[in-house]
């Protein structure tokens, strides 16, 4: 499968998933608002947070596509990293407006009528369930942005689920509001590790996984090569690693042979897009 046509695919799931969870949101905030059920009122108010992260996942999806320009070299590619920081952000106000809830109904829990809250709550765990497995394997960081999302609410539904569990064997109605500070947990630690990435890309920061001395350590040790500085790598717009460098060699000679196997190393280290600046040893040093 071709790389656009990799992201033609997960753009429609998007499309899917978006309209699937803006019916099932509809569902639960009638049946939460029926059986006073914060826990499904949360689980649709996280609902309703997807959506708008879906949508801005197909929105950024379609403007990412916009090819490169002389005004945008590296074209549109950001936008996935802007639309996944929203919803970072996104998760963290849903999480307070969750936890707010939660100690008003804690000190004055409603009659909740776990029977309905059961029912729903399997009904969106499926369907969470179905978006899920259309999301999943999503590269870009805006798919993955949108699949925490759903991951959140998959969880709001089985809380919601336990909830009504809890409330139908036992009449202990606490449980619903506690279920919710852990649906607000897990969402807050899901927008952290969303606006931690994006930051760190926006920034252009070292991607996860890459390490800098071993890079140099590999480039400084091929045949040729005197000495490494100035070396910097940085996700792309486009999802590729970008790599650029001062290497040393002790004649400007010797660079036409060094080229080829210094880009083919970094290569084989998932370094696609690399700009390398030589520098002649003896020109600047002195040879004898």
């Amino acid at each position: 499968m071709s790389h656009a046509h990799d992201h033609a695919h997960h753009q429609n799931h998007l499309s899917y998933a978006m309209w699937m969870t803006a019916l099932l949101a509809v569902v639960e905030l009638a049946g939460g608002w029926w059986a006073h059920s914060l826990a499904l009122l949360a689980d649709a108010g996280h609902m309703l947070s997807d959506i708008v992260a879906l949508g801005l996942a197909v929105v950024a999806g379609r403007i990412a596509r916009r090819p490169a320009h002389a005004g945008m070299t590296y074209g549109y590619g950001r936008a996935r990293v802007l639309a996944a920081q929203a919803n970072g952000l996104g998760l963290w106000f849903l999480s307070g407006w969750i936890v707010w809830e939660a100690f008003g109904r804690l000190v004055s829990p409603p009659d909740v009528q776990g029977r309905v809250v059961m029912a729903i709550a399997i009904l969106g765990l499926a369907v969470n369930l179905i978006v899920l497995r259309w999301l999943h394997g999503g590269e870009d960081i805006n798919t993955r942005a949108a699949y925490w999302h759903v991951l959140g609410d998959a969880l709001g539904s089985v809380a919601a689920m336990i909830a009504g569990a809890v409330i139908l064997l036992t009449g202990w109605m606490p449980i619903d509001p506690i279920l919710s500070f852990v649906v607000a947990a897990i969402l807050t630690w899901g927008g952290w590790r969303l606006v931690r990435e994006t930051t760190l890309e926006l920034m252009e920061g070292v991607p996860p996984g890459i390490n800098l001395s071993e890079i140099e350590t590999l480039m400084g040790g091929m045949e040729g090569i005197r000495g490494i500085h100035h070396l910097h790598v940085w996700p792309l717009p486009n999802g590729q690693l970008g790599l650029s460098a001062h290497v040393q060699v002790m004649r400007m000679t010797e660079w036409p042979t060094v080229l080829p196997r210094l880009l083919q190393s970094l290569h084989e280290q998932g370094i696609e897009h690399a700009t390398l600046q030589p520098e002649d040893v003896c020109a600047e040093q002195g040879c004898g």
